[in-house]
């Protein structure tokens, strides 16, 4: 793993860490914890920066031009003044929340069949991802969450059900993912 070189790239350990690892240890292979179903494509994973078509940042006014947006409500009894949508095609499932301005702030993943680049799936274990992350992950509320965080500044966090096991991963700016789901402000 090297350190995050760009738009798209997975959490990786900073360029101080002694040797990289190069593959994912046979304990945090999906196939070992979720039995998920085979991504579609090298390029459908959920990133620190979002999920194919949907990079945060993105407008909301550009992805509904390009027809990418299906579900679009704004108004929401969480966060009335945001919007949100969901994804098309093999992102069906991938939740998008937009601020007043119709910037996206948040990618949200529910779907087993997207992962992030390191292999971490709907489903795995609390004890694989920190085995997958280590350094650059911190359990959040006694282990009810796991955020990783990259040098920019973004990260993932992972949302876990009472047998730790991740029911969802949420990408946007790391200190605002902590910060909200420390203080239950549903991420408005």
């Amino acid at each position: 793993m090297a350190m995050l070189a760009g738009c798209g790239d997975d959490p990786k350990p900073p360029s101080t860490a002694p040797s990289a690892v190069t593959s994912l240890p046979a304990e945090a292979t999906p196939s070992t914890e979720a039995s998920p179903a085979a991504s579609p494509s090298p390029a459908v994973h959920l990133t620190v920066d979002g999920a194919g078509p949907y990079a945060l940042g993105a407008k909301l006014a550009d992805l509904q031009a390009d027809g990418l947006l299906a579900d679009v409500a704004t108004g929401g009894e969480t966060c009335p003044v945001n919007s949100t949508a969901t994804g098309t095609g093999v992102w069906q499932e991938v939740r998008l929340q937009f601020r007043p301005d119709g910037e996206l702030y948040l990618v949200i993943n529910r779907a087993k069949t997207i992962p992030t680049p390191s292999g971490a799936w709907i489903g795995m274990s609390l004890a694989s991802l920190s085995s997958i992350y280590g350094n650059l992950g911190q359990e959040l509320n006694g282990g009810a969450a796991y955020l990783v965080t990259t040098s920019n500044g973004r990260g993932i966090l992972f949302d876990l059900d009472a047998k730790k096991k991740v029911m969802a991963m949420i990408a946007g700016d790391a200190a605002y993912l902590k910060s909200s789901y420390e203080g239950g402000t549903d991420f408005c």
